[in-house]
């Protein structure tokens, strides 16, 4: 007959709280749950970029979560579920005073509990010294959300599971599959990493500019950066946002299109006229005391014909459509009332800014690009010497060529118009030639279009599903997709770095490239992350939107909440009828 009694569950719990301190493995985990985050707290001193935060964090929360918090939890299910009922007297008071499913819910809770109290430690603790550490203080509290809402309900995930294998097995069964677990953490990306590995060495062609040819690792970076582009997600979101619409949806610029001198007009015109950053008159510059180094090939049939090497000579030039100074454009972001142009025009200030710091020899480094945006008046450009008595027209090759010369001698560029490296001449090209917001702009567009066109080909032209390159890609993927799919424990980690995200403000191009941004170097080689597979249509083009179709990772959560409440029935069901005598 059962005693009857008042136990109440916070009682319950209040018992099972004092004798989990038996276990002195469970106060020795709880204490490294406590150290580990103030640890990896003061390393944020050290951490001055968003990059190497996120790089960081997400081998903490792997240590901790598969290390320690899995620890924690198996500990705890062996002290409760096996330790603790081998004491049937125990069990036996216990089991006619208050039900089974009572007992088993409050330790099951206290559990529970406990990790919550050490995620919260954990996340207010990285918080609290990432707000006074870094200036990434968004960053970090997106992180920590994400590691809050993930690790809390992993950890009722894996409660429900190594309590079941405890319930329906022994303790060494369950210590063997909880290892495989954790070896499974790290082991199951390899697919990833392989296929990975082997697309950066594979090909695409495309039935276009008689058969063109991308590599698959640089289509995927031409695809990744319209999405971040899209969404904002990138260093300088608005600026990138309108040359990018500009490129792509306005113009469909290819980089065999692009040096068109029509398309160059379109460029001046229609954007960075628009934007406001072109001078509506001319800009006159004049130099003098200039001593002639090199003359054109074939000078001699020209009306240089009067001009010599060593000559000093005296330049007025007259050009159209120069971009304005950065004091002006400053200047214009406090009197723009328009808020999206502003904040474009913010970030093209930004970004000037930056790039002359990032570079110090900025002007040398962009000399190549000091030729489509120069636009000579060659009616009113003129060279003379001699008091003016002899004159030339100042043709545009010759002031690019002297411009590229002064700045990156050549022999190539001996055989056109040069001058002289003397202190007259270094001012004259270092000083009065030097347009810096051209030159950005020039960068700009360099950086874009690389990727902008490889997008554009491959989904406007068909793909040449005969060559191998194509066969092999689609073979693979799908194997990839089918494993990638039916992997729950990688779907499980899909969530949360579909919550952390990345740190999208080192999303940029490296400046000493021509054209190179790193869209993966933030990426936990042993996490998961969302993948899609290019899909062709009846014409074999691919999906301009190709990046937007991949597994939810909320149907993954979907799943693990309903094995959670099966094997949580399961374990209800075996524990009420575990024989206690």
């Amino acid at each position: 007959m059962k005693i009857k009694s008042n136990i109440s569950f916070s009682k319950l719990l209040i018992f099972n709280f004092k004798i989990i301190f038996h276990e002195k493995s469970f106060i020795v985990l709880n204490l490294l749950l406590l150290f580990f985050p103030f640890l990896f707290s003061l390393s944020l001193f050290f951490l001055t970029k968003g990059e190497q935060i996120v790089t960081f964090f997400n081998f903490y929360i792997l240590i901790y979560i598969s290390l320690f918090i899995f620890l924690l939890i198996l500990r705890s299910m062996q002290f409760y579920f096996v330790n603790s009922m081998d004491n049937k007297l125990l069990y036996l008071v216990l089991a006619n005073q208050v039900s089974r499913i009572k007992i088993l819910l409050s330790q099951y809770i206290l559990i529970g509990l406990a990790i919550l109290f050490n995620i919260i430690i954990s996340v207010s603790l990285i918080i609290f010294f990432g707000y006074f550490l870094t200036d990434a203080f968004n960053l970090i509290l997106r992180l920590n959300l994400a590691f809050f809402i993930y690790s809390f309900v992993s950890s009722l995930f894996l409660m429900s599971f190594i309590l079941l294998l405890l319930l329906f097995s022994n303790i060494q069964f369950t210590t063997i599959i909880c290892t495989l677990l954790i070896s499974i953490t790290f082991l199951s990306n390899i697919p990833r990493q392989f296929i990975e590995s082997k697309e950066s060495q594979g090909t695409i062609k495309f039935n276009y500019n008689n058969g063109q040819i991308y590599k698959i690792s640089d289509l995927y970076d031409s695809f990744d950066l319209q999405k971040y582009v899209l969404n904002y997600k990138i260093k300088y979101p608005y600026l990138s946002y309108a040359i990018n619409n500009f490129m792509v949806n306005e113009n469909e610029f290819t980089k065999e299109e692009f040096i068109l001198q029509e398309t160059i007009n379109k460029r001046i015109n229609n954007f960075w006229n628009k934007l406001g950053v072109i001078e509506n008159q001319e800009t006159i510059i004049t130099g003098s005391d200039l001593k002639i180094k090199n003359l054109p090939v074939g000078s001699n049939l020209t009306d240089l014909r009067e001009f010599r090497a060593d000559d000093a000579i005296e330049v007025e030039l007259y050009l159209e459509n120069t971009f304005i100074s950065k004091e002006k454009l400053l200047e214009m972001i406090i009197s723009t009332e328009n808020t999206n142009l502003n904040l474009v025009l913010k970030d093209l200030s930004n970004f000037l800014e930056n790039i002359e710091n990032s570079l110090p020899n900025f002007q040398q480094f962009t000399s190549d690009y000091f030729e489509e945006f120069i636009f000579v008046n060659e009616t009113k450009s003129k060279i003379y010497k001699d008091s003016k008595t002899k004159e030339a027209v100042f043709k545009k090759d010759y002031l690019t060529n002297l411009y590229k010369y002064n700045l990156n001698a050549s022999a190539s560029l001996q055989s056109g118009f040069t001058l002289k490296a003397g202190v007259t001449e270094n001012t004259f090209v270092k000083n009065k030639l030097f347009f810096p917001l051209m030159l950005a702009s020039r960068v700009l567009e360099e950086y874009f279009i690389n990727y902008t066109s490889k997008y554009i080909v491959s989904t406007k032209y068909s793909v040449d599903t005969e060559n191998d390159g194509w066969s092999s890609y689609s073979s693979s993927r799908s194997k990839f997709d089918l494993y990638n799919n039916i992997n729950l424990f990688n779907g499980i980690w899909n969530n949360y770095t579909e919550l952390s995200g990345f740190s999208y403000e080192d999303f940029w191009f490296k400046p000493g490239s021509k054209s190179k941004i790193d869209l993966n170097n933030q990426k936990n080689m042993f996490l998961n992350y969302s993948n899609y597979t290019f899909k062709i249509n009846e014409f074999n083009i691919i999906d301009k939107n190709s990046y937007s179709y991949y597994t939810k990772p909320w149907i993954y959560l979907a799943i693990q909440s309903v094995i959670t409440i099966l094997f949580m029935t399961m374990i209800c069901y075996r524990y009420s009828k575990f024989d206690l005598s």
